[in-house]
């Protein structure tokens, strides 16, 4: 009888979660995921999607909202993106989509362990914070911002962005995205509605090199404007890490995927499609050497793109001119002929393996 290979990953989100999904199914490997929550849990998100590429993995229900089109404001005009096919963006429920995954996961054989906080990773096995081992013959991390198995490799995180946001009670029409670089920087603001709540959040990207007193006021500008347009009675705050800082994700025997791997937007910040897509290639490069990592690669060259267009943002005074010249640009048709048409691509990568 021939002896599975062991597989352990490192978190159980939407990465590490897509990787157990493909993983397991080959009776070839045992699979175990190890998740320091006590449950499939919240996770701090804005929760901006494309309705069709999350429907190719879990059930609509994870959806909480859905809109026809996304408001992009500038401090002196408002341009109105409108998808030709309708549904332009959804807003997810985080909890929803990890217990789904959870499940699809499990069902394809894989253990799913939670309450395991990862405290040490030797050669061949991962020790917890409550004293259990775990021997593999391959490692995957897929903990996120902060991972644990990424700083085992001695890989530092360099580029990243600390969002923040309030969970605000209500109900809002609306996407909206707002970009002003005298409040914001060259981080913009969003307002997502969900089902119940409003997500409005920014960030501090670390490439603009700003002083602690200059991050402290991109602080104090969110909150004020905030408080212009909500009240903040009952809200919650949250604050979590981007990841966007990728170098590489194969090493030896160990793969890094989603956050872990730097695959997140250092543009946008959008994380999701990234981290399920690569958790995928991650799995199946471990079962064939030879696989060409697709959605790797097509992640890698949107981030080299992306990260030209922040080395833009960056470069003052062109920045400043940029930003509103971009949402002028954004209301074009022939702008939005060729947003469209990179979105009917990016949606159309489906869970299909070779």
């Amino acid at each position: 009888m021939q002896t599975k290979k062991k597989v352990v990953i490192v978190g159980a989100g939407p990465a590490g979660l897509g990787a157990a999904s493909e993983l397991a199914r080959n009776e070839s490997f045992e699979v175990i995921v190890l998740e320091r929550n006590s449950e499939p849990s919240y996770k701090v998100c804005g929760g901006g999607i494309h309705p069709d590429f999350i429907k190719d993995f879990v059930s609509q229900d994870v959806l909480d909202r859905e809109f026809e089109k996304i408001l992009i404001k500038t401090p002196r005009s408002t341009y109105t993106m409108k998808y030709d096919k309708n549904i332009f963006m959804g807003t997810l429920n985080r909890k929803k989509l990890n217990e789904e995954l959870t499940k699809k996961a499990e069902k394809a054989g894989a253990q799913v362990l939670f309450g395991k906080a990862v405290k040490e990773i030797q050669k061949d096995k991962v020790l917890t914070t409550n004293g259990e081992e775990f021997s593999f013959d391959y490692l995957i991390g897929a903990d996120g911002a902060t991972s644990v198995v990424r700083k085992s490799l001695n890989i530092p995180t360099e580029n990243f962005i600390i969002t923040y946001q309030y969970i605000i009670p209500g109900d809002y029409e609306n996407v909206e995205i707002h970009v002003d670089f005298k409040k914001f920087g060259i981080t913009y603001s969003w307002i997502f509605p969900q089902k119940g709540v409003i997500s409005v959040g920014t960030g501090y990207s670390s490439a603009e090199e700003k002083s602690p007193g200059d991050v402290k006021k991109l602080r104090e500008n969110f909150d004020a404007w905030c408080k212009e347009r909500f009240s903040l009675e009952g809200a919650r705050f949250e604050g979590f890490t981007i990841n966007y800082d990728y170098r590489g994700f194969e090493f030896g025997n160990v793969y890094l995927c989603g956050d872990a791997g730097g695959f997140a937007s250092g543009f946008t910040g959008e994380g999701m499609k990234p981290a399920i897509l690569t958790g995928i290639d991650v799995a199946r490069k471990i079962q064939d050497p030879n696989y060409k990592c697709i959605n790797v690669e097509a992640y890698l060259a949107i981030k080299k793109r992306e990260e030209g267009i922040l080395k833009l943002l960056i470069s003052r005074p062109w920045g400043r001119l940029f930003t509103p010249i971009a949402a002028h640009l954004a209301n074009s048709n022939w702008i939005k002929k060729m947003l469209f048409k990179f979105i009917d691509m990016s949606s159309k990568m489906k869970n299909t393996g070779p």
